[in-house]
């Protein structure tokens, strides 16, 4: 019973931290597919 309470507890915070984790993967790579130019227009603003 003691288990379930504490699984209880943390799930929420482990089901968000996993949502975190996909959404950066997946923005890690549609910014390997598109961003090299992303990266080069943003270069060329700050230089």
């Amino acid at each position: 019973m003691k288990k379930r309470g504490i699984v209880a507890d943390y799930l929420p915070w482990l089901l968000i931290a996993l949502a975190f984790l996909v959404i950066m993967i997946l923005v890690i790579f549609v910014l390997k597919e598109k961003g090299f130019s992303l990266i080069n227009k943003i270069k060329d603003l700050l230089g």
